[in-house]
């Protein structure tokens, strides 16, 4: 077995210095070329914990790449005229060997560290270093971390190595004999597995976390770091819906969005918005109500949807929405990569939303008459007469007219998973189930809208809702769980279910309804199956643009339809939009289920 830890620079990582229970200092005394000795290091719980919080904040040097080929290689992201050749071959799907975007090296390195601490947490286990208990807490925190990264190699490189014992150097993973390929269905199975056997649960009463430790629980200079943490129901989730188990995904997805309504304690509200898209958090909202130029769009928001992004609070209401996100300080390495990647301030402008993605925006028409949706308006702003990319930089470009007022301090969010991800998750696993009117409400409309019987009537977002005088049965009771979502709102007598406030992402944004005709009421029975999934699909672009889940949004739809005509006419489309000549030749090589993978290469 292998003796030495993973190698900690210099330079500290903000999450290890954040989350420490013990001095900076202590890492910052080990030189890049020093490994240390596993025994003078894994001695106590502390050594524990200090374990987790390095491989997490080892994290934090793949967030570039996992934007880059998350978001370029699909259909929202294009490079700019500053961009170089590597980052075009991305975009374009024609990768050299020498790419070094299409590396998975540094994933199997953090999952190499993975597989280290995990065996090195057995050797204290029986050791007695530790409790079973804090053992069985710690490694879920590992496996959870290993699973995610797992995915993400599967999504971009299909048929890859699976290896969970430590290893002396990554460079063993080259012996394909040792190590074969799995399949990537095979890859599902293995991880599902791995997430089956470990504690799922770590929640405090208003926030979740993918920590079940305490100890790992806090709030140091500003941050929470109870979002800092995989959140553990969320990934197998989502694990089950791109394995196509769809009910088993929904039934975690439903776990998380109520588990605000399990801890409530009475507070009262927490149970009814809590991880649901609902009328009283981040609606889309004007200052005046009829003048396009009121849009909540500038530094004044605080409430809106930008708030999602560029609010500098930690209170209930981000808590509400983000799920998982990692912050990067401008005192701490690493750097907040964002900025380099979109920002044409401080930044080298690499990047930028294509004219499909905007295309995809100007295409909705607004419930107040305005013919775009206006989250395009927030997501990509004109800085300096170019199109940027706002969502990664709202913290960074927070002066007038969104400019950085100290280039140099680049502070930031990694965004990776919120309320809006779940609930459109929820949906596609639902729709795919074939239960098409809760996808629908949890889209769209909302389920006390749409099993009211009051359906199609619509109400104006944060004005309150068109309902019954008396709902108490506004229950969807006909269906199995985990679709029997409770959103019963009465007062004779008094009853609020804790869905009674949930509206669909849509309705978030101030949009119109998506046709009736794509449903039917009837469970298991007629709608628009294909037709629903789209424009869940579709709602996934607008909703969750640059967040790094587009690529493998096309790549789930396609491989759950057997057609890749669906990722391929995508990039396709942009590419065209966009004037790239390239355009036929990806779309010929993405119609081929080989073709929308990476070249493994170690």
């Amino acid at each position: 077995m292998r003796n030495k830890i993973f190698k900690i620079g210099g330079r500290v990582l903000l999450i290890s210095c954040l989350l420490l229970s013990f001095s900076c200092k202590k890492l910052l005394d080990v030189s890049p070329e020093d490994a240390v000795e596993a025994k003078n290091n894994y001695r106590n719980i502390n050594d524990a914990n200090a374990a987790v919080i390095g491989i997490y904040g080892q994290l934090q040097t793949i967030a570039d790449r996992y934007m880059v080929l998350n978001e370029l290689r699909g259909d929202l992201v294009s490079p700019t005229i500053n961009a170089d050749r590597y980052l075009r071959e991305i975009s374009e799907h024609n990768v050299s060997a020498d790419n070094p975007w299409a590396d998975p090296k540094p994933f199997y390195k953090i999952i190499m560290n993975c597989n280290d601490a995990l065996a090195n947490f057995k050797i204290m286990l029986r050791d007695a270093k530790f409790r079973q208990e804090e053992y069985n807490q710690r490694y879920a925190d590992i496996i959870a971390v290993r699973a995610w990264l797992y995915l993400q190699v599967g999504i971009h490189w299909g048929n890859v190595p699976y290896v969970t014992d430590p290893l002396a150097s990554i460079d063993d993973l080259k012996d394909s004999s040792k190590f074969p390929k799995v399949s990537f269905n095979d890859l599902l199975d293995k991880l599902i597995a791995s997430m089956q056997g470990i504690y799922l649960d770590g929640y405090t009463s208003t926030t979740a976390t993918g920590s079940n430790s305490n100890s790992l629980l806090t709030t140091v200079d500003g941050y929470s770091t109870g979002l800092m943490f995989i959140n553990k129901r969320c990934l197998l989730g989502d694990l089950n819906l791109w394995r196509g188990n769809y009910t088993d995904a929904s039934t975690q997805y439903r776990y998380v969005t109520e588990q605000g309504y399990r801890n409530d304690q009475g507070a009262g509200n927490i149970s009814f918005w809590q991880y649901k898209a609902t009328y009283s958090n981040f609606n889309i909202v004007y200052n005046i109500g009829s003048d396009e130029q009121s849009l909540k769009d500038d530094n004044t928001d605080v409430a809106g949807w930008r708030s999602i992004f560029g609010s500098t609070a930690q209170g209930t209401d981000i808590s509400a929405e983000w799920i998982w996100t990692m912050p990067f300080d401008k005192n701490f390495a690493p750097t907040n990569p964002f900025i380099d990647l979109f920002s044409n301030q401080g930044g080298r402008y690499l990047l930028t939303a294509s004219q499909f993605a905007m295309d995809k925006w100007n295409s909705e028409t607004q419930a107040n008459g305005f013919p775009y949706d206006a989250r395009g308006k927030l997501s990509v702003r004109t800085v300096n007469g170019k199109p940027v990319i706002m969502k990664p930089l709202y913290l960074y470009l927070n002066g007038p007219n969104f400019t950085a007022l100290n280039p140099l301090q680049k502070q930031g969010r990694w965004l990776l998973y919120r309320t809006a991800t779940l609930n459109l998750h929820f949906a596609e696993a639902a729709c795919r189930d074939n239960y098409l009117d809760v996808a629908y409400a949890l889209t769209n409309a909302g389920v006390i809208q749409v099993f009211s019987g009051i359906f199609p009537t619509r109400a104006v977002v944060g004005t309150g809702r068109n309902v019954p005088t008396d709902a108490t049965n506004i229950m969807i009771t006909h269906r199995p769980a985990p679709y029997d979502l409770d959103a019963r709102y009465g007062d004779v007598p008094s009853y609020r279910g804790p869905w009674n406030r949930q509206i669909g992402t849509r309705s978030r944004a101030n949009l119109n309804w998506l046709p009736t005709s794509l449903i039917n009421n009837a469970p298991n029975a007629g709608g628009d199956q294909i037709g629903l999934e789209n424009a869940i699909i579709q709602e996934d672009a607008e909703e969750l643009a640059f967040e790094g889940q587009r690529w493998g949004d096309l790549l789930r739809v396609s491989l759950h339809r057997n057609d890749m005509s669906f990722i391929a006419e995508a990039v396709y489309q942009k590419l065209l939009r966009d004037g790239n000549p390239n355009a036929s030749t990806a779309k010929a090589k993405l119609l081929s289920k080989d073709g929308v993978y990476l070249p493994f290469k170690m």
